[in-house]
């Protein structure tokens, strides 16, 4: 989590982009409060998730003729904090791609959780992504044992965990369900 800055010293969207713009290809950055932060590089246990997680979203996608799209994270836009653009790990779309490097839309919000996720940073993710005005769910998935929490808007983003490779993870929002072993397919935990 990014230390607190005073407003007139944190880096803007626009600012943060030309930074990013400069920087090499495959650094990971996100703006936190005004503040470039560089994220640790994954481990391939992660990346397996993200990647599980995404191609299964997209077979269902695609098996439903479904107008969302699932794919790794981009900067995305949360309007209750303007100088920040945290990039979540996978996401839905609703509207057609742009582009961009940012979006402002997000039905669903994952985040594969990393040593760098501490409870501080968690809960301020929660509280972000709630204020992307079309995401339904926020979904926190752990890397260390077979359990995602899925938060969502209907209930006031309280917390359901889901526990066990049998199973699932229900998202109503774009009538999808996938289950954990899906999530957690090729890596120790399945």
């Amino acid at each position: 989590m990014a230390r607190s800055l005073a407003i007139d010293d944190q880096m803007t969207i626009e600012e943060f982009l030309a930074f990013t713009d400069a920087r090499p290809e495959g650094e990971r950055w996100e703006l936190i409060e005004g503040v470039a932060i560089m994220s640790p590089s994954p481990t391939d246990w992660h990346k397996m998730m993200v990647a599980n997680v995404t191609q299964h979203l997209m077979n269902i996608a695609d098996a439903t003729n479904a107008t969302w799209v699932a794919m790794p994270g981009i900067g995305t836009r949360v309007p209750v904090s303007p100088n920040s653009l945290p990039q979540p790990d996978v996401f839905v779309k609703a509207r057609p791609l742009t582009g961009l490097p940012t979006t402002d839309d997000a039905l669903v919000l994952f985040e594969v959780l990393s040593k760098s996720n501490t409870k501080a940073d968690q809960a301020w993710r929660r509280r972000v992504y709630a204020s992307v005005a079309n995401c339904k769910h926020y979904v926190a998935i752990e890397t260390r044992r077979a359990e995602v929490v899925r938060y969502d808007r209907a209930d006031g983003w309280k917390g359901v965990a889901t526990t066990g490779l049998s199973a699932a993870l229900e998202l109503p929002v774009i009538s999808a369900s996938l289950t954990l072993a899906q999530i957690y397919r090729r890596t120790p935990i399945q």
